[in-house]
């Protein structure tokens, strides 16, 4: 998820676009990535525009057998890549080298001040429109605090996703100075840390506790690690599983539609992870087959993925009671129409404060909401 302004900086024979990710820093920017971020937003809206009782649409239950996992990867992905500053190699800077308090700094204002700030402004208006809420809310200190510190219980459902990236974020480079200053970290490759986040993913140790999601941070630390160790050997990974071909994008994406129609990515988590695996394959197939093809029908999300991420809620949420509690109208009608308003009304957002962003208030404005 991308936002902010442009710059150019020259390197070498070329220059390169620099913007800020979601990890909250410039960096150079990377056309696949941003494809995928426009793919990944897409998805979340898609998902989001199903009535409540849609969860037995396949569809639906196909988009959330990955989507989410694709943003941690591509989360870690994008730490690494900014680490390692020229891009993804596997002799790139390592963690270590990031600045951690200038880090911590600017997780917070990107991901917990918007995170705070929006839902503490959405908190009692929910609480008076809870008889259309899916989750109602009831009106004291202790639900407002609760909604806080336990994400899968914030006023709106799916900013779990924050708190959870900025631990994922700042314990990876805590941990990564900590194993070198314990002289473990250069001796274990990524792919044995990949093996360990997966053990840890499925034997939850932490399963159960909400507490600012921590058996989410736990269960997700997989698909983050994997993130990293996909940028680090991108090329070897690209070339041996010939990503971008149309048999890897055929092939990616009928295993994880067959494994979410069957039941398979349900039997238990292990399946679970292979089968969100599958999905991000298929989605970096895709992403790869659309930069050859020489497509650009998704520029025009690009830089406004995390504000479509923080503003889709409101336009989908009223529209989730106008089109299905109040019309009934078909899922088939409801999730396109629910989509496009979750999608444009946020760039139309996105682009205001980018425009406001002109005079003081509007960059405080910007600034609260993470842009």
């Amino acid at each position: 998820m991308c936002g902010g302004r442009k710059r150019w900086r020259s390197n070498g024979r070329k220059s390169v676009i620099l913007g800020r990710t979601f990890l909250g820093h410039f960096d150079m920017r990377n056309p696949y990535i941003s494809f995928l971020q426009a793919f990944g937003i897409l998805l979340v809206a898609v998902g989001h525009a199903f009535p409540t009782d849609g969860h037995d649409a396949g569809l639906y239950r196909w988009i959330y057998s990955f989507h989410m996992p694709l943003w941690i990867f591509l989360s870690g992905y994008l730490l690494r890549y900014t680490a390692a500053g020229s891009g993804c190699t596997a002799s790139g800077s390592s963690l270590v080298d990031i600045p951690v308090g200038a880090f911590v700094a600017k997780k917070a204002r990107r991901l917990l001040v918007p995170y705070f700030l929006i839902s503490t402004l959405v908190f009692l208006p929910k609480v008076w429109l809870s008889r259309w809420a899916v989750k109602p809310v009831e009106l004291s200190w202790g639900a407002y605090f609760e909604m806080l510190l336990v994400p899968s219980k914030n006023v709106i459902v799916y900013y779990w996703f924050l708190p959870t990236i900025f631990l994922l974020l700042v314990g990876t480079v805590l941990a990564a100075r900590g194993l070198r200053r314990l002289g473990v970290g250069d001796r274990v490759p990524l792919w044995g840390w990949a093996l360990a986040t997966l053990a840890l993913s499925v034997f939850n140790p932490l399963d159960g506790v909400g507490w600012l999601n921590l058996s989410g941070v736990v269960k997700s630390g997989f698909f983050f690690v994997l993130g990293i160790v996909y940028c680090a050997y991108q090329r070897e990974i690209d070339e041996g599983l010939a990503l971008g071909s149309l048999w890897a994008l055929a092939g990616w994406g009928a295993t994880s539609v067959l494994a979410t129609a069957t039941g398979y990515g349900a039997v238990n988590p292990l399946a679970e992870r292979l089968t969100a695996v599958c999905g991000i394959l298929f989605a970096l197939s895709l992403g790869r087959f659309y930069l050859r093809s020489g497509w650009r029908f998704l520029a025009p999300l690009d830089g406004a993925t995390y504000a479509i991420f923080l503003f889709s809620w409101f336009p989908q949420s009223a529209l989730r009671v106008v089109l299905y509690d109040w019309a009934h109208l078909d899922p088939w009608i409801g999730v396109p129409v629910s989509t496009a308003a979750g999608v444009a009304v946020p760039w139309l957002v996105w682009r205001g404060l980018l425009w406001a962003k002109r005079w003081r208030v509007g960059r405080i404005l910007a600034a609260g909401c993470g842009q």
